[in-house]
Protein backbone atom coordinates (compact mmCIF):
# COMPACT_ATOMS: atom_id res chain seq x y z
CA UNK A 1 0.00 0.00 0.00
CA UNK A 2 1.50 3.19 -1.25
CA UNK A 3 2.48 5.38 1.97
CA UNK A 4 -0.29 8.20 1.73
CA UNK A 5 -3.09 5.87 1.25
CA UNK A 6 -2.03 4.02 4.23
CA UNK A 7 -1.39 7.26 5.97
CA UNK A 8 -5.27 8.18 5.59
CA UNK A 9 -7.02 4.99 5.98
CA UNK A 10 -4.90 5.29 9.63
CA UNK A 11 -6.24 8.82 9.88
CA UNK A 12 -9.66 7.27 9.76
CA UNK A 13 -8.84 4.73 12.13
CA UNK A 14 -7.13 6.80 14.96
CA UNK A 15 -9.61 9.08 14.69
CA UNK A 16 -12.53 6.70 15.41
CA UNK A 17 -10.24 5.69 18.36
CA UNK A 18 -9.82 8.70 19.45
CA UNK A 19 -13.49 9.97 19.26
CA UNK A 20 -15.46 6.89 20.86
CA UNK A 21 -12.77 4.79 22.82
CA UNK A 22 -10.31 4.71 25.61
CA UNK A 23 -7.82 7.84 24.89
CA UNK A 24 -6.11 7.85 27.91
CA UNK A 25 -4.69 5.21 31.17
CA UNK A 26 -8.12 3.81 32.79
CA UNK A 27 -7.34 5.80 35.67
CA UNK A 28 -8.00 9.31 33.35
CA UNK A 29 -11.52 10.99 33.92
CA UNK A 30 -14.66 9.60 31.50
CA UNK A 31 -16.27 11.24 29.64
CA UNK A 32 -19.80 9.73 29.17
CA UNK A 33 -21.11 9.56 25.35
CA UNK A 34 -24.85 8.31 24.99
CA UNK A 35 -25.69 6.84 21.43
CA UNK A 36 -28.30 4.50 19.63
CA UNK A 37 -27.60 1.02 20.38
CA UNK A 38 -25.88 -1.35 17.85
CA UNK A 39 -27.54 -4.68 17.97
CA UNK A 40 -24.65 -6.90 16.85
CA UNK A 41 -22.54 -6.25 19.84
CA UNK A 42 -23.49 -5.77 23.56
CA UNK A 43 -22.77 -1.95 25.21
CA UNK A 44 -20.17 -4.30 27.54
CA UNK A 45 -18.74 -6.10 24.18
CA UNK A 46 -19.06 -2.21 22.48
CA UNK A 47 -16.62 -0.72 25.38
CA UNK A 48 -14.54 -3.65 25.31
CA UNK A 49 -13.69 -3.53 22.10
CA UNK A 50 -13.08 0.31 22.02
CA UNK A 51 -10.91 0.26 24.93
CA UNK A 52 -9.07 -2.07 23.19
CA UNK A 53 -8.07 0.08 19.98
CA UNK A 54 -6.24 2.36 22.73
CA UNK A 55 -3.52 -0.08 22.07
CA UNK A 56 -3.32 1.14 18.51
CA UNK A 57 -2.94 4.97 19.33
CA UNK A 58 0.01 3.68 21.27
CA UNK A 59 1.24 1.33 18.68
CA UNK A 60 1.23 4.16 15.79
CA UNK A 61 1.14 6.89 17.50
CA UNK A 62 5.01 7.31 16.71
CA UNK A 63 4.63 6.75 12.93
CA UNK A 64 5.73 9.04 10.68
CA UNK A 65 2.42 10.73 8.89
CA UNK A 66 2.48 11.67 4.85
CA UNK A 67 -1.19 13.00 4.49
CA UNK A 68 -2.54 16.35 5.29
CA UNK A 69 -5.03 15.60 7.71
CA UNK A 70 -2.13 14.74 10.61
CA UNK A 71 -2.22 18.12 11.76
CA UNK A 72 -6.28 17.77 12.28
CA UNK A 73 -6.02 14.38 13.62
CA UNK A 74 -3.21 15.95 16.46
CA UNK A 75 -5.52 18.43 17.32
CA UNK A 76 -8.08 15.95 18.16
CA UNK A 77 -5.63 13.91 20.05
CA UNK A 78 -4.76 16.42 22.14
CA UNK A 79 -8.47 17.49 23.31
CA UNK A 80 -9.20 13.89 23.91
CA UNK A 81 -5.83 12.10 25.12
CA UNK A 82 -7.66 13.34 28.89
CA UNK A 83 -10.35 11.25 28.64
CA UNK A 84 -11.32 7.78 28.57
CA UNK A 85 -15.02 7.73 26.81
CA UNK A 86 -17.35 5.35 28.32
CA UNK A 87 -20.28 4.62 26.00
CA UNK A 88 -24.14 4.09 26.89
CA UNK A 89 -26.81 2.36 24.50
CA UNK A 90 -30.11 3.93 24.12
CA UNK A 91 -32.35 2.48 21.45
CA UNK A 92 -34.21 5.23 20.55
CA UNK A 93 -33.21 8.92 20.18
CA UNK A 94 -36.16 10.72 22.45
CA UNK A 95 -34.47 8.64 25.70
CA UNK A 96 -31.20 9.54 24.78
CA UNK A 97 -32.02 13.49 24.57
CA UNK A 98 -33.55 12.96 27.91
CA UNK A 99 -30.20 11.23 29.42
CA UNK A 100 -28.37 14.05 27.92
CA UNK A 101 -30.69 16.86 28.98
CA UNK A 102 -30.47 15.12 32.94
CA UNK A 103 -26.84 15.30 32.60
CA UNK A 104 -26.92 11.20 32.97
CA UNK A 105 -24.48 11.16 29.57
CA UNK A 106 -22.08 14.40 28.55
CA UNK A 107 -22.08 14.02 25.22
CA UNK A 108 -24.27 11.80 22.24
CA UNK A 109 -23.19 10.97 18.92
CA UNK A 110 -25.53 11.50 16.01
CA UNK A 111 -25.39 11.19 12.22
CA UNK A 112 -24.26 14.79 11.09
CA UNK A 113 -27.75 15.43 9.19
CA UNK A 114 -29.88 14.11 12.43
CA UNK A 115 -27.33 16.42 14.51
CA UNK A 116 -27.84 19.65 12.66
CA UNK A 117 -31.73 18.51 12.38
CA UNK A 118 -31.93 18.38 16.18
CA UNK A 119 -29.65 21.70 16.52
CA UNK A 120 -32.01 23.54 14.26
CA UNK A 121 -35.03 22.66 15.94
CA UNK A 122 -33.44 22.74 19.74
CA UNK A 123 -31.64 26.06 20.65
CA UNK A 124 -30.80 24.28 23.81
CA UNK A 125 -27.93 22.22 22.49
CA UNK A 126 -24.10 23.08 21.05
CA UNK A 127 -22.37 21.10 18.45
CA UNK A 128 -19.05 20.04 19.90
CA UNK A 129 -17.20 18.42 16.40
CA UNK A 130 -17.96 16.31 13.32
CA UNK A 131 -15.83 14.12 12.05
CA UNK A 132 -15.80 10.60 9.37
CA UNK A 133 -16.75 7.65 11.18
CA UNK A 134 -16.33 4.64 9.23
CA UNK A 135 -19.94 3.62 9.07
CA UNK A 136 -22.54 3.36 5.92
CA UNK A 137 -26.24 2.34 6.39
CA UNK A 138 -27.69 -0.99 4.61
CA UNK A 139 -31.27 -2.58 4.67
CA UNK A 140 -31.81 -5.62 6.66
CA UNK A 141 -33.10 -8.89 5.42
CA UNK A 142 -33.68 -12.45 6.72
CA UNK A 143 -31.07 -14.78 5.95
CA UNK A 144 -33.63 -16.82 3.90
CA UNK A 145 -34.71 -13.74 1.45
CA UNK A 146 -31.55 -13.30 -0.11
CA UNK A 147 -33.01 -13.09 -3.64
CA UNK A 148 -35.27 -9.84 -2.18
CA UNK A 149 -31.76 -8.70 -1.46
CA UNK A 150 -30.47 -8.95 -4.71
CA UNK A 151 -33.16 -7.18 -5.89
CA UNK A 152 -32.73 -4.28 -3.53
CA UNK A 153 -28.73 -4.09 -4.67
CA UNK A 154 -29.59 -3.95 -8.04
CA UNK A 155 -32.00 -0.94 -7.41
CA UNK A 156 -29.46 0.73 -5.06
CA UNK A 157 -27.02 0.06 -7.38
CA UNK A 158 -28.54 1.59 -10.93
CA UNK A 159 -29.98 4.51 -8.21
CA UNK A 160 -25.78 5.04 -7.62
CA UNK A 161 -25.30 4.91 -10.96
CA UNK A 162 -27.86 7.36 -12.34
CA UNK A 163 -27.79 9.82 -9.63
CA UNK A 164 -30.97 9.31 -8.32
CA UNK A 165 -29.50 8.18 -4.55
CA UNK A 166 -27.46 11.89 -4.64
CA UNK A 167 -30.26 13.75 -5.56
CA UNK A 168 -32.89 12.41 -3.17
CA UNK A 169 -30.13 13.19 -0.93
CA UNK A 170 -29.90 16.97 -1.93
CA UNK A 171 -33.73 16.67 -1.47
CA UNK A 172 -34.60 15.41 1.86
CA UNK A 173 -31.17 15.85 3.68
CA UNK A 174 -28.99 18.47 2.85
CA UNK A 175 -31.76 20.87 1.85
CA UNK A 176 -32.25 23.85 4.23
CA UNK A 177 -36.52 22.28 4.59
CA UNK A 178 -37.12 19.21 4.78
CA UNK A 179 -39.21 18.14 1.81
CA UNK A 180 -42.27 16.22 2.37
CA UNK A 181 -42.96 12.11 2.54
CA UNK A 182 -42.58 10.64 -0.74
CA UNK A 183 -45.35 9.35 -2.47
CA UNK A 184 -45.68 5.32 -3.04
CA UNK A 185 -46.85 4.01 -7.02
CA UNK A 186 -49.22 1.38 -6.57
CA UNK A 187 -48.93 -1.81 -9.06
CA UNK A 188 -52.36 -4.11 -9.36
CA UNK A 189 -51.44 -7.95 -8.74
CA UNK A 190 -47.68 -7.02 -7.91
CA UNK A 191 -46.13 -8.41 -4.96
CA UNK A 192 -45.66 -6.44 -1.17
CA UNK A 193 -43.15 -5.85 0.60
CA UNK A 194 -42.98 -4.60 4.45
CA UNK A 195 -40.33 -2.55 5.51
CA UNK A 196 -40.16 -1.39 9.43
CA UNK A 197 -38.65 2.12 9.70
CA UNK A 198 -37.75 3.49 13.06
CA UNK A 199 -37.93 7.12 13.01
CA UNK A 200 -34.99 7.73 15.22
CA UNK A 201 -32.41 9.55 12.32
CA UNK A 202 -34.29 12.56 10.82
CA UNK A 203 -34.22 13.59 8.58
CA UNK A 204 -32.86 10.28 7.30
CA UNK A 205 -35.85 8.75 8.90
CA UNK A 206 -38.83 10.24 10.82
CA UNK A 207 -42.24 10.29 11.58
CA UNK A 208 -44.20 13.66 10.90
CA UNK A 209 -46.22 15.39 13.32
CA UNK A 210 -49.63 13.89 11.26
CA UNK A 211 -47.87 9.93 12.16
CA UNK A 212 -46.58 9.90 8.85
CA UNK A 213 -43.12 8.04 8.26
CA UNK A 214 -40.96 10.75 6.23
CA UNK A 215 -37.34 11.46 5.18
CA UNK A 216 -35.31 10.19 2.89
CA UNK A 217 -36.33 6.62 3.87
CA UNK A 218 -39.82 7.03 2.17
CA UNK A 219 -38.05 9.00 -1.07
CA UNK A 220 -35.71 5.90 -1.41
CA UNK A 221 -37.95 3.12 -0.64
CA UNK A 222 -40.39 5.06 -3.12
CA UNK A 223 -37.97 5.20 -6.01
CA UNK A 224 -36.90 1.20 -4.80
CA UNK A 225 -40.69 -0.21 -5.43
CA UNK A 226 -41.08 1.34 -8.76
CA UNK A 227 -37.88 0.21 -9.96
CA UNK A 228 -38.90 -3.25 -8.94
CA UNK A 229 -42.84 -2.82 -9.61
CA UNK A 230 -43.81 -4.09 -6.30
CA UNK A 231 -45.61 -2.39 -3.47
CA UNK A 232 -44.24 -1.26 -0.02
CA UNK A 233 -45.89 -1.34 2.76
CA UNK A 234 -43.92 1.00 5.91
CA UNK A 235 -44.33 0.03 9.36
CA UNK A 236 -42.58 2.09 12.64
CA UNK A 237 -41.19 0.32 14.81
CA UNK A 238 -38.17 1.10 17.72
CA UNK A 239 -34.74 1.19 17.07
CA UNK A 240 -33.92 -1.75 19.45
CA UNK A 241 -36.94 -4.27 18.15
CA UNK A 242 -35.14 -3.76 14.14
CA UNK A 243 -33.65 -7.90 14.29
CA UNK A 244 -37.15 -9.01 16.44
CA UNK A 245 -39.36 -7.53 13.73
CA UNK A 246 -37.39 -9.42 11.04
CA UNK A 247 -37.17 -12.69 12.91
CA UNK A 248 -40.66 -12.68 13.81
CA UNK A 249 -41.81 -11.76 9.68
CA UNK A 250 -43.65 -8.67 10.72
CA UNK A 251 -41.42 -6.91 8.33
CA UNK A 252 -39.44 -8.28 5.35
CA UNK A 253 -37.04 -5.33 5.34
CA UNK A 254 -35.55 -3.24 7.53
CA UNK A 255 -35.07 0.61 6.65
CA UNK A 256 -31.32 0.74 8.10
CA UNK A 257 -28.49 -0.75 9.66
CA UNK A 258 -25.26 0.60 10.42
CA UNK A 259 -22.41 -1.76 9.02
CA UNK A 260 -18.84 -1.32 8.33
CA UNK A 261 -19.38 -2.84 5.08
CA UNK A 262 -17.12 -1.87 1.89
CA UNK A 263 -14.68 -0.61 4.66
CA UNK A 264 -10.84 -1.90 4.69
CA UNK A 265 -7.91 -1.39 7.55
CA UNK A 266 -4.55 -2.51 8.08
CA UNK A 267 -3.48 -6.01 9.01
CA UNK A 268 -1.77 -4.68 11.85
CA UNK A 269 -4.05 -3.17 13.36
CA UNK A 270 -6.09 -6.60 14.22
CA UNK A 271 -6.44 -8.68 17.58
CA UNK A 272 -6.07 -12.30 17.32
CA UNK A 273 -6.67 -11.96 13.67
CA UNK A 274 -9.89 -9.73 13.91
CA UNK A 275 -10.36 -6.14 13.45
CA UNK A 276 -12.37 -5.02 16.70
CA UNK A 277 -13.79 -2.34 14.82
CA UNK A 278 -15.61 -4.57 12.35
CA UNK A 279 -16.22 -7.22 15.19
CA UNK A 280 -18.34 -4.24 17.34
CA UNK A 281 -19.98 -2.09 14.15
CA UNK A 282 -22.17 -4.30 12.19
CA UNK A 283 -25.18 -3.57 13.65
CA UNK A 284 -27.56 -6.67 12.37
CA UNK A 285 -27.45 -9.49 14.71
CA UNK A 286 -27.31 -13.60 13.32
CA UNK A 287 -29.38 -14.32 10.79
CA UNK A 288 -29.56 -10.99 8.99
CA UNK A 289 -28.11 -10.11 5.87
CA UNK A 290 -26.95 -6.82 4.55
CA UNK A 291 -27.67 -5.05 1.61
CA UNK A 292 -25.28 -3.22 -0.13
CA UNK A 293 -24.32 0.38 1.28
CA UNK A 294 -26.49 3.56 0.30
CA UNK A 295 -25.60 5.96 2.68
CA UNK A 296 -22.86 7.37 4.66
CA UNK A 297 -22.06 10.04 6.83
CA UNK A 298 -20.15 12.07 9.16
CA UNK A 299 -20.94 11.90 13.05
CA UNK A 300 -21.33 14.82 15.01
CA UNK A 301 -21.25 14.78 18.67
CA UNK A 302 -23.63 17.10 20.75
CA UNK A 303 -23.80 18.79 24.07
CA UNK A 304 -26.17 20.91 26.29
CA UNK A 305 -25.14 24.54 26.49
Amino acid sequence: MKIKNFCRVIFTVLTFCVLISSCAFSAAPSVTVGMIGYLGATENEFQNAVDELNEILQVFSSMPYASPEHLEFLKILEAFHNNRHVIHFYYNLASMLMALNAGHVREISLPESTAKYILKNNPEYLKLFSIIMPSSLSFGFRGENSELCGEFNKAIASMKEDGTLKALEEKYINAENISDAASFEKFDGAGKITVAVTGDMPPIDFIAADGTPAGYNTAVLSEIGRRLKKNIDIISIEAGARSAALSSMRADVIFWYRSTKGMTFPKEIEFNGENPVNAVMNDATEGVILSEPYYEWKNTFIITK
